[in-house]
């Protein structure tokens, strides 16, 4: 079995597990009536399991080790916060599939950059031919399953969800690398410390602008699941883009969001296109992988 098969796997997974959270998110963002609101909730959920986590012996005994990580690369948690943020904000307004092209778009671009400079724990990885017809068979496959919606978007919007996108990529090489210091659980917990702070700073300034819209919290429990769900995936992350790179771990994460999401969907029935698009990221998946064999 290839080296990359079992993070490969965890990749796609952990993607997946991504299009629920978003399903989760929306539905808690609705009955809120403040999508800002649910992602601190959201957010600060997370943190709360990861509050559990790290006080167990083993990792409290790496937390002495973030001391070695210079501050820049702690920081990851920010692009955490604003792609909830961003995404919180955009979903009503142009529609989960254009904030998936969107994001899509952001962190296929901001792997290949991030990649190439050597931010990840694995170093520098060189723009070649299969990783750049990957990065564009995924950015086709994207935009084919949101092709109509892309017409009547807004061009501001959907620009500020790319470089939510963008900064995604960013969040996953720091965190390898933070991750090859403290080891995953600590990693993840620095993650939710600083999304969550920087998510009730904007509610703070959002309260003393126009105030918190909310009347009721919702009684349905698995509406305050999601931070679990992306405690998971930045775990996964942080533990397997060292192999996979971070443009390869996109690429895979995003092939496992689309087939949660046709998963999600079936009630309803899926369309041709996402089905296409989906088949064309899993091989953007492999094409890209050649370059490292």
């Amino acid at each position: 079995m290839n080296r990359a098969s079992l993070p490969l796997a965890a990749a796609v997974g952990s993607g997946s597990l991504v299009a629920v959270q978003q399903r989760i998110n929306g539905d808690l963002g609705q009955s809120l009536h403040d999508p800002l609101l649910a992602a601190v909730v959201s957010f600060g959920s997370g943190l709360v399991v990861m509050a559990c986590l790290v006080v167990r012996r083993s990792a409290r005994q790496r937390l002495p080790d973030l001391h070695a990580v210079p501050w820049l690369q702690r920081v990851g948690g920010l692009g955490g916060a604003t792609l909830v943020g961003v995404g919180a904000t955009a979903a009503p307004k142009i529609g989960v599939a254009l904030l998936t092209v969107g994001l899509v778009a952001g962190s296929t671009v901001g792997a290949l950059l991030v990649d190439r400079a050597g931010l990840g724990p694995g170093g520098a990885r060189p723009l070649s031919a299969p990783r750049l017809l990957g990065a564009g068979l995924c950015l086709v496959a994207i935009t084919i399953s949101a092709h109509e919606g892309l017409r009547s978007a807004s061009p501001l919007l959907l620009g500020l969800v790319v470089v939510a996108g963008g900064l995604i990529s960013v969040q996953q090489a720091l965190n390898g690398r933070v991750r090859a210091a403290a080891g995953a659980t600590v990693t993840t917990f620095l993650n939710f410390t600083m999304g969550t702070s920087a998510l009730v700073i904007a509610l703070a300034v959002q309260a003393g602008v126009s105030g918190v819209r909310t009347d009721r919290w919702p009684p349905e429990p698995w509406l305050y699941v999601g931070g679990l769900i992306g405690t998971i995936f930045i775990a996964v992350a942080a533990l397997v883009v060292a192999t996979l790179g971070v443009l390869r771990f996109g690429l895979a994460s995003t092939a496992g969001q689309l087939v949660g999401a046709m998963l999600l969907d079936l009630h309803r029935g899926v369309a041709a296109t996402t089905v296409a698009a989906t088949v064309l990221t899993l091989l953007a998946v492999g094409v890209s992988g050649r370059a490292s064999r």
